[in-house]
């Protein structure tokens, strides 16, 4: 069996972390709520939709983080693929 990943072996530090850092949000900007509700199209909260996105696709793509430099240095590659995946 494969050690975990750092991140994967912290991943209950980073759930706290995260409600640590939505709780001291609404405290410092009590207005954030009404904010964020705001921000929707339809039924579709955008940043709820954008912060699913960047959560769920990573470990359902098994993207390898150490290549990420690699991908984003081929600008023409990667505009290609966005086009294709999310425009087309």
């Amino acid at each position: 069996m494969k050690n975990l990943s750092f991140l994967d072996r912290n991943l209950t530090l980073w759930i706290f972390l995260a409600m640590g850092f939505g709780i001291a949000l609404g405290y410092v900007f009590p207005n954030i709520s009404g904010n964020l509700s705001k921000m929707s199209v339809g039924t579709t909260n955008i940043p709820i939709a954008i912060g699913l996105i960047i959560m769920m696709f990573p470990p359902l793509a098994k993207v390898n983080y150490k290549l990420l430099p690699m991908v984003f240095k081929n600008t023409k590659i990667l505009g290609i693929s966005l086009l294709l995946n999310w425009v087309v």
